[in-house]
């Protein structure tokens, strides 16, 4: 995959512009049709320009993974508290390659999914998984407690990673994490689970933004999310590939 050159320390960074939510797993019965409507013409625009950006490096992984190039710019910093009840700051990290995603502590659609990935992604990493991290940054507010990361650690097999820290904290902190990387979150009326953005940060060891992903799930009539196993190996392989090139930069 064709790279940009490295930024310049001195150029001012971009105002990040609010990515918008995508509706392929939303049951929108939940939400008014006014915003239903809204959230699928901003998802479309936003699928158009992310596939213009993304068609200078064409291959199957990269449509596979929606993936495109990061800004290169520090990544903003936050300091949240872990499954464990510790404080972590996104500089804490630096050195390692980092993937930054944004889960529901009670999502049943697409963060299980993105679980099952990270696990297959730490064992396709081999001897460079001590050099990567993978951070989870709560997007419930209603279920913000520790206790509410930790179980959806547990129940999705991630207690199984050392490199793995879901983060957490009071609505207001979340909120501005979510805010600095464009991410939107709604909780409809009468959900158990929110709407909100997701895609993966990939940042390199200087804690720089060098690849962003768009996570996909098939829905079950059930409302869970799912990927054929054999989907589910090739984004593990993908998530590992691009951690070790961006920790390489």
């Amino acid at each position: 995959m064709s790279t940009a050159a490295e930024p310049s320390t001195t150029q001012e960074r971009p105002q990040r512009q609010a990515q918008p939510l995508l509706p392929r797993w939303v049951s929108f019965g939940v939400m008014p049709f006014a915003l239903a409507a809204a959230i699928s013409m901003a998802a479309s625009a936003y699928l158009y320009v992310h596939a213009r950006n993304a068609a200078a490096v064409p291959s199957p992984m990269v449509q596979l993974m929606g993936l495109s190039d990061g800004s290169g710019h520090p990544a903003p910093g936050f300091t949240l508290t872990d499954q464990h009840g510790r404080p972590v700051s996104l500089s804490s990290f630096r050195g390692k390659a980092v993937l930054v995603a944004f889960m529901d502590s009670r999502c049943t659609q697409v963060c299980p999914v993105l679980a099952q990935e990270f696990l297959l992604a730490q064992h396709d990493l081999g001897r460079a998984a001590p050099h990567v991290a993978f951070v989870g940054v709560n997007v419930d507010p209603m279920g913000e407690s520790v206790a509410a990361v930790e179980h959806f650690t547990q129940l999705h097999g991630l207690s199984r990673l050392p490199n793995w820290y879901f983060l957490t904290g009071p609505t207001a902190a979340l909120k501005a994490v979510w805010s600095a990387y464009g991410i939107q979150v709604f909780l409809p009326k009468g959900a158990t689970q929110t709407v909100h953005a997701d895609y993966l940060y990939f940042l390199g060891p200087h804690g720089r933004e060098r690849y962003i992903a768009s996570p996909q799930v098939d829905q079950r009539k059930n409302g869970t999310g799912y990927l054929p196993q054999s989907d589910l190996n090739k984004w593990g392989r993908g998530i590992a590939t691009y951690l070790r090139r961006s920790l390489a930069k």
